[in-house]
C-alpha cells in the first residue's frame, strides 16, 4: 500500500479510512509449549519466554479514563520487571494493530518512545524492516491477516524471528521480542517479551 492509497481509501470512521482498519480473514495458529529442558531436545530451536504482564483498564470505551492511555503501561511494566529487560533492548515488536492508531498508543505505552510521540517516532522508517526497531514484520492486522483474534499470530511471528525463520523479512541479530495483545474495545492488555538462547 502506498500513503496515496490510505489517504484515498473510503472514510469508515473519522479520522479512520477503509486501509487504517484490520483486514477481516479466515486463519488460525497455535504454539507448542513446554519446559525448556523438553524444548532442547526437540528439531527446531527453542524460544523461551523471559517475561509476561497482563492488565485490565476498563470493561467499555466510554469508562476509559484517557483514550491516549491503556492498560499496557502496566502489562508491559510487568513483563519488563519479570524479563530483567527494558523497552531498549528489545529486537523486534510485534504489536496487535486492529487499527492504525493502536501501535501508536502501544509504542508509547511500552515505553519505546514519550507519551505524544508516536506518530513523530514512526516517521521514516524507523519500524520498517530495516529500521531501527522493526515493528509487525509480517505485515501485522492491517497487512497480513486478522482472523478475530490476531494475538496469537503476534507470538508466531515473534517465535519465527528469532529463531531465523523469516527469509526476506528477517531481521539480522534478532535476540528478543516483544509480542503485545489487545481485546476489548482497548480494554485488557497483554505482552509477553520471548528470547532465543542468546537472551538467557
Amino acid at each position: 500500500l502506498t500513503v496515496e492509497d490510505v489517504l484515498a481509501s473510503p472514510m469508515i470512521s473519522e479520522p479512520l479510512t477503509l486501509r487504517d482498519c484490520c483486514l477481516v480473514t479466515d486463519g488460525g495458529g497455535a504454539l507448542v509449549l513446554t519446559r525448556a529442558e523438553r524444548a532442547r531436545d526437540l528439531r527446531r530451536p527453542p524460544v523461551y519466554a523471559l517475561g509476561v504482564g497482563e492488565a485490565l483498564g476498563h470493561y467499555s470505551i466510554s469508562a476509559m479514563p484517557d483514550l491516549t492511555t491503556t492498560a499496557a503501561v502496566a502489562s508491559g511494566a510487568q513483563a519488563y520487571r519479570m524479563a530483567g529487560l527494558a523497552a531498549r533492548d528489545i529486537d523486534v515488536l510485534q504489536l496487535y494493530d486492529a487499527f492504525t492508531i493502536t501501535p501508536l498508543l502501544f509504542l508509547e505505552d511500552l515505553g519505546f518512545c514519550p507519551k505524544g510521540e508516536g506518530g513523530r517516532y514512526v516517521e521514516n522508517g524507523r519500524i520498517a524492516p530495516g529500521g531501527e526497531l522493526p515493528v509487525n514484520t509480517s505485515g501485522g492486522g492491517l497487512s497480513y491477516c486478522h482472523p478475530g483474534m490476531y494475538g496469537i499470530f503476534a507470538l508466531i511471528e515473534a517465535t519465527r524471528q528469532l529463531r531465523g525463520e523469516c527469509g526476506e523479512r528477517q531481521i539480522a541479530d534478532c535476540h528478543t521480542a516483544l509480542a503485545h495483545g489487545n481485546g476489548g474495545t482497548l480494554s485488557s492488555q497483554s505482552t509477553v517479551i520471548l528470547g532465543g538462547a542468546a537472551a538467557l
